[in-house]
Parts: structure tokens; sequence; C-alpha cells
């Protein structure tokens, strides 16, 4: 479900222009930084959710050095996809490197988040119905309990 929202956010909906002929390069924007912040803030949000879920579902992905690298890729792919967009349709989304750099900013926060929270749940510190394991032992019957004559 999160896959196809991102994708639909990102990919799906375009518009297709007849005057294709400026040259690519004009919706590629490779200055770092120069976005609006909403925007930027936005992209990372979007990724949170990536960053919680990739380690959950795909194990081998349990490390920040993973997680950084699959959502930089994941990233990298949704702007490409859009530049061969752009060449092959003509729809006018900008492949921009400050997408690259909130997203896969978002999926390390994600990460974090995650990591935070299995470790809260370690400690016993998250209600039990959230926990695995009570932090509290079980309590003892009568019958288990040795007599005290």
């Amino acid at each position: 479900m999160y896959l196809v929202s991102v994708l639909a956010i990102t990919v799906v909906p375009f518009r297709v222009h007849r005057h294709r002929h400026a040259p690519w390069w004009l919706v590629v924007q490779l200055v770092p930084f120069q976005v609006p912040p909403v925007s930027f803030v936005l992209n990372i949000l979007m990724f949170v959710p990536f960053g919680v879920l990739l380690p959950l579902v795909w194990r081998r992905t349990g490390s920040v050095g993973r997680v950084l690298a699959v959502s930089l890729i994941a990233s990298l792919a949704i702007e490409l996809t859009q530049l061969a967009e752009w060449i092959a349709l003509g729809n006018y989304r900008t492949v921009d490197v400050n997408d690259l750099i909130a997203n896969t900013a978002g999926g390390l926060l994600g990460f974090a988040i995650l990591g935070f929270m299995t470790s809260a749940s370690r400690r016993g510190c998250s209600p039990p119905a959230w926990s695995p394991r009570s932090s509290s032992p079980p309590a003892e019957s009568s019958s288990t309990r040795p007599d005290s004559r």
C-alpha cells in the first residue's frame, strides 16, 4: 500500500506536452538545498515509512548503511523514472538532487524511529500490549508457592 502511494505521488500523475523540443537538462536540478523548505520536508516525510518498513520486510537491510543505500537507490529510481517520462512523454516533472537528499534523510529518520521504538520495547518502556514480553514476572499462584510452615 505504501509503495503504491509513493508511486502515485511521484510517477503516475503526468501530463503529456506536445512541446517536447526543449532539452532534457532543463528539468535537472543539481544545486543542493535550493528548494522550498515545505517541499524538502514533505519529501523527508514521504520516506520515513520507507525507513521503518524496509528492515521489517527485508531483514538484510537492518543497518544504517544498508537503509541509507536502499533509500538512495529507491529515490534515484524515482528520479530517473521522472527523467525518462520527460524524455518520452514531455512531462514537466523536475529531476532534483534535493529529492535524493530529502528522501534518503527520510529513510534514515524512519530507521532511527524504528530503532528507538524497538529499544524502548526491549527496556520494557512500551505498553504491555505492544511488548512481546511483560516487564513484570507472572504472579505466583497459591498452588505453586512453597509452604511457609
